[in-house]
């Protein structure tokens, strides 16, 4: 073969060879950083969360609630079976004007413990057992991956009624009425698509037949929107759990919307009986 020909291909070879060298290199190195986020990310949190208060004062939000539902406020600390610290609060709520919905205070403690649980009763006597706050390590990421540093911050996704939320969101709807009854019944949420899905495979009356169902039971209104909240599993049924707001019309100045009403409604997941309540969780 032509001496050159051969130089030629020995060049090309080297660069191909540098080239794989590089990015092998660059791919095991995103690797390896991988796997320290997920170690770090483990061991610092540990180190965050070592301190057994919590000072922050986290805001609770108050969602479908009229105003004259909410205050007074009542909060109390739940502490070793013992409640302790009552606490009665006022306030005319803040209200965003783009979510006339939205209203929110701040947990009236400066300090309590990990450990505790705070607990908001309603004017309304609905009942919401708040828990799990917590520290957590925020890694630092950069264009190359993660830089192996970090810093604590405070993680406002606490347990509310038995169900974790992305944040301290008060729901009408999942409020206790009666705790020592409720606290049985497991609530499925669809946003956990998996166990969603795989809890809907076991029942008797599958999504499909829900659609029907809703849509033969619909109410002559008109209609906002219809939305999935999931299932509520208790001892002795199991129900599909829907949203449903209808409105009139709408104020021509915000688009704020005008005569709304909210409905929940619930289908047995074996019989496929169908009930819709005005003022859930009373009518329950």
């Amino acid at each position: 073969m032509n001496k050159y020909l051969k130089g030629c291909f020995f060049f090309i070879g080297t660069i191909i060879l540098i080239f794989a060298l590089i990015i092998g290199q660059f791919f095991w190195s995103s690797y390896n950083k991988r796997k320290n986020a997920e170690i770090d990310s483990i061991k610092y949190s540990k180190e965050c969360d070592s301190n057994d208060s919590i000072t922050e004062q986290p805001e609770i939000s108050f969602i479908s609630f009229k105003k004259t539902e909410l205050s007074p406020l009542k909060f109390q600390i739940l502490r070793d079976g013992k409640f302790i610290q009552d606490t009665v609060i006022t306030n005319d709520f803040t209200k965003a004007k783009y979510d006339p919905d939205y209203k929110h205070v701040v947990i009236p403690y400066k300090i309590f413990l990990k450990t505790d649980t705070i607990v908001v009763t309603t004017k309304n006597k609905l009942i919401y057992y708040i828990s799990g706050y917590h520290h957590y390590a925020y890694l630092h990421y950069g264009m190359f991956g993660y830089l192996g540093s970090h810093d604590c911050r405070f993680s406002d996704n606490p347990t509310i009624n038995n169900q974790v939320f992305s944040s301290a969101v008060l729901i009408r709807e999942y409020g206790w009425i009666n705790p020592e009854i409720s606290k049985h019944i497991k609530k499925i949420s669809v946003s956990d698509s998996v166990e969603y899905y795989s809890f809907a495979k076991k029942c008797k009356i599958k999504i499909k037949d829900t659609e029907r169902i809703l849509k033969e039971k619909r109410k002559n209104q008109v209609l906002r929107s219809t939305s999935i909240d999931g299932f509520e599993v208790g001892p002795a049924n199991s129900y599909y759990v829907f949203g449903e707001e209808t409105e009139s019309g709408t104020l021509p100045d915000d688009l704020v919307p005008r005569n709304l009403k909210r409905y929940v409604i619930k289908i047995n997941c074996e019989t496929g009986e169908y009930k819709r309540y005005a003022n859930y969780p009373f009518e329950n």
